[in-house]
């Protein structure tokens, strides 16, 4: 098998080799829940059999946290991790009804150009990605030409080459990309694994551009023929859609789209919506553990899928908060709002300085800066 070496790769391999006790865990504390409105109803904590898990800081420790509990009890982990690209990503943060605005950083994707420590990184939260899925469970990476390539080399190692399903093209068509010394770039790459061979991808189809005259195909004794009719002639039918492949040509989302909320990683929500249907079933438990703008969650919760889910940013984890309270009281009489949501962190002076000054529940507008 073909293995990247990079410097301190063992470190890596024994920091993974966690306990799956809970002794001696770090500890986290639940500073909110967010319930649906149709829940409010007495006795509500006894009500509820499962309550959607969000964190807010490093997820390295929160999936060490998880292991013991939800060890092969995740259906499906989705991830859109820096890329490498060499950049800080910034917004610009104004609180409602006043002049005031400030710049900050919504994540770092700035390694110092040193890739060993970028792989490092990954690794360690592969290897537990694998430990807490599901016997059909399926890992979905997010990542673009910088370290796709890299990266299918661990996911081959960690998972096993054999365990490799897809290479996803998303093709999105309507970003512009300029530049004289390389061909534009339009496509990011998901990596698909499998944690066993139990898994299943549900039969998903799409509309074709345009109308196809095809075969008619029927079973006969148990072989699939062609249907002919009365006079021996082949019948033909025009078909509208097709099986989804490889290649999923789906919009970039643009600054003038409703659904954009101006975090610089977000991502359509037909992008995560067809990735919750393809790897999932109603009721599985999927999760995000880079969960930036929070549209997996979202689509999560549409789809009555539960979920666990982080981000290490507080504007990732305010914005994502925000946008399930809307959804839950704007959708609130809608069937597929079951789950309430504990929110949690790891806290320190810092986030309980904030937690104290409401941070949380201040109304921010969050705009990408130019």
């Amino acid at each position: 098998m073909v293995k990247l070496i990079w410097d301190n790769k063992d470190d890596a391999i024994k920091h993974s080799a966690i306990s799956e006790t809970k002794d001696d865990k770090t500890k986290f504390h639940k500073f909110e829940t967010i319930y649906p409105e149709q829940k409010l109803i007495i006795n509500r904590e006894s009500k509820a059999k499962w309550y959607n898990k969000l964190f807010w800081g490093d997820n390295l420790p929160f999936l060490k946290y998880l292991i013991p509990d939800f060890k092969e009890k995740i259906d499906l982990i989705y991830i859109d991790p820096p890329f490498f690209s060499g950049s800080n990503y910034y917004i610009k943060v104004q609180e409602k009804n006043s002049d005031t605005s400030y710049e900050k950083v919504a994540y770092h994707d700035h390694w110092g150009n040193d890739l060993d420590k970028y792989l490092q990184m990954l690794y360690k939260r592969i290897f537990l990605f694998k430990k807490l899925l599901s016997k059909k469970g399926l890992l979905f990476i997010h990542l673009d030409w910088h370290v796709s390539h890299y990266i299918k080399i661990i996911l081959d190692e960690i998972f096993g080459a054999d365990k490799f399903i897809n290479n996803i093209v998303w093709y999105y068509y309507n970003k512009y990309s300029a530049g004289k010394r390389a061909l534009p770039r339009a496509h990011d790459d998901i990596l698909l694994y499998s944690k066993t061979n139990e898994h299943v991808l549900n039969d998903i189809r799409i509309p074709r551009e345009k109308p196809r005259k095809q075969l008619k195909r029927v079973m006969v004794d148990g072989v699939l023929k062609n249907a002919k009719d009365e006079d021996g002639k082949v019948i033909y039918r025009m078909v509208k859609d097709k099986k989804l492949d490889d290649v999923w040509k789906i919009p970039c989302l643009q600054p003038a789209s409703k659904q954009w909320t101006g975090y610089p990683t977000q991502k359509h929500h037909k992008l995560l919506n067809r990735i919750i249907k393809l790897g999932s079933d109603e009721g599985d438990l999927v999760a995000d553990f880079f969960c930036g703008s929070g549209t997996m969650f979202l689509e999560a919760i549409k789809l009555n899928r539960r979920f666990i889910g982080s981000d290490i940013s507080k504007y990732s984890i305010h914005l994502t908060m925000n946008r399930i309270k809307k959804i839950y009281q704007k959708d609130k009489q809608a069937k597929f709002i079951k789950y309430p949501i504990h929110v949690y962190t790891h806290l320190t002076q810092e986030k309980k300085k904030l937690i104290s000054e409401g941070f949380f529940d201040k109304e921010l507008e969050i705009k990408r800066k130019k």
